[in-house]
């Protein structure tokens, strides 16, 4: 028919109407249109997220950030809770990929394989397919070197620093060069003119090990890695800090649009408003700094001498509570640093330093027991744990429980009273702690039910502990220390 139709004189085919043309011309118009908006549009990052449904996240695994099993929701390190938090807000499945070290992500980022990578990532220098995204945390680098005694046999080809025949320090990284503090490698070189021999690894666990080798003068690390590897290597020396403050950020494909980086930035900002973030960083950091170089030598040593043997009690004492054994380890040696003829001029005796009332109470007859010390120990904090308000949750009860255990429950309960009376929150330790030394006062202490008490000492206690407690799971990791909650652990404290 068509070509039928063509065959026709031109004087005797059908006129097309003129809106008829009109008509196809405005179609042809509008596709050009969308098949040019087609050619030059680009998804955004978030609508990209959306349509998969996963968020692709890069995360740098910190061997020595071990976390113990949680009894809440933020068993998880602290940036991972973050990340999650981020895909449920805008409504995508989480999907981890875990990597060795900064190289990785960014190769991962690139590649546009991921959508973001985190885990104490510094932001990159010269790299124009990596956008930089929101500040986590602030930190500052520091250059450390590790310490030998006169005993330590330096490796094979070890040579000092300060070694004359070296004409280049060598310095360990894991993220490249250029984004090394220069106060940093002045004081590797002492001269701004003397070149520097950048050692590249592959992750802080390699780097550290190096270090302690002697393949590497000295090392780049971030503060709060230092913080962390100092309880497990307490050999590591500060050398020198750096000038200027860094931050922890997280990092996006620059080939994409801001969407998803300010989703990012809108999550965090709902987290610091609503306290969230504040109490995150507490319960993954808030212990680091509570005790120096000579604490960690200090305890090393004790734990060298005394832990073996009791071991296998504190082991037994928390596999019939449920507990954890580092945290009764940890209880204990803040109490008497595992001696168990250990008195107080009060007359607390033994390893869980009970007082004769206490002991009576839970049937210890002999305080000095190693077994009857740490078993009443063990169920003396549960009871407190027992006796706090059903509505303060985890961490912050078993922070409160050791609290109570160190200056009893009513004083507690006078200190929960005044932060309510503050307009703060009585059930969250951050709070509770920054009015319990205020029990020492005589305005505030006569408005208690129970009268004076030396506040500040179960703040130093409980901290102290939780300090402890993490240098036992960094030492002493368990196979469970990432998992969920199990029937076993329900009753050991959360993230310490």
């Amino acid at each position: 028919m068509i070509v039928s139709l063509m065959r026709w004189p031109i004087h005797l085919r059908p006129r097309t109407p003129l809106i008829r043309r009109i008509e196809i011309g405005v179609f042809l118009f509008l596709l050009g249109v969308i098949a040019v908006w087609a050619w030059h549009h680009k998804p955004s990052a978030l609508d990209q997220a959306l349509f998969k449904q996963e968020l692709r996240v890069a995360l740098v695994s910190q061997p020595h950030d071990r976390i113990p099993v949680d009894a809440g929701e933020d068993a998880d390190p602290f940036e991972l809770v973050l990340l999650r938090g981020l895909a449920e807000q805008i409504g995508a499945r989480l999907s981890l990929r875990t990597v060795a070290g900064p190289d990785e992500a960014y190769r991962l980022l690139r590649a546009r394989r991921v959508d973001i990578a985190a885990g104490l990532l510094l932001a990159p220098q010269n790299e124009p397919a990596i956008a930089v995204g929101p500040e986590i945390l602030p930190v500052r680098q520091n250059l450390v070197s590790w310490q030998r005694t006169a005993h330590d046999r330096s490796p094979p080809g070890t040579h000092a620093a300060s070694d004359p025949e070296r004409s280049a320090p060598r310095i360990g990284i894991t993220f490249p060069p250029a984004a090394v503090d220069d106060a940093l490698r002045l004081a590797a070189t002492g001269d701004s003119n003397r070149p520097v021999e950048w050692i590249p690894h592959t992750d802080t666990l390699a780097l550290v090990a190096a270090l302690q080798q002697g393949q590497i003068d000295y090392a780049v690390l971030i503060s709060l890695e230092l913080s962390r590897l100092r309880r497990v290597h307490p050999e590591l020396r500060l050398t020198a800090e750096a000038a200027q403050a860094d931050a922890v950020v997280w990092l996006f494909s620059s080939g994409f649009d801001q969407s998803l980086m300010q989703a990012a930035q809108q999550h965090l900002e709902e987290l610091r408003a609503s306290r969230a973030f504040e109490r995150l960083v507490d319960r993954s950091f808030g212990h680091l700094e509570i005790h120096d170089r000579v604490d960690g030598i200090t305890f090393a040593r004790t734990l060298a001498a005394r832990l073996g043997a009791l071991r296998p009690l504190f082991e037994d004492v928390a596999e019939t509570y449920g507990l954890d054994w580092r945290f009764l380890a940890a209880v204990s040696y803040q109490e008497s640093l595992w001696d168990p003829e250990a008195v107080s001029v009060t007359g607390v005796r033994g390893l869980m330093m009970l007082t004769q009332v206490t002991a009576a109470s839970l049937g210890v007859t002999d305080r000095t027991d190693p077994f009857q010390s740490v078993d009443g120990g063990a169920r003396y904090v549960l009871q407190m744990q027992a006796r706090l308000p059903e509505d303060i949750t985890e961490p912050d009860r078993t922070w409160m429980a050791l609290a109570a255990y160190n200056v009893g429950l009513g004083h507690l309960l006078d200190a929960r009273r005044l932060t309510a009376a503050d307009g703060a929150d009585p059930n969250l330790w951050l709070d509770v702690m920054a009015r319990l030394p205020r029990l020492a006062e005589r305005e505030w202490h006569e408005q208690t039910r129970h009268g004076y008490a030396r506040g500040w000492e179960p703040v130093t206690y409980v901290q102290n502990i939780r300090s402890y407690y993490d240098w036992l799971v960094q030492l002493f990791p368990h196979p469970e220390d990432h998992s969920r909650p199990s029937p076993l652990y329900l009753g050991i404290p959360l993230t310490l």
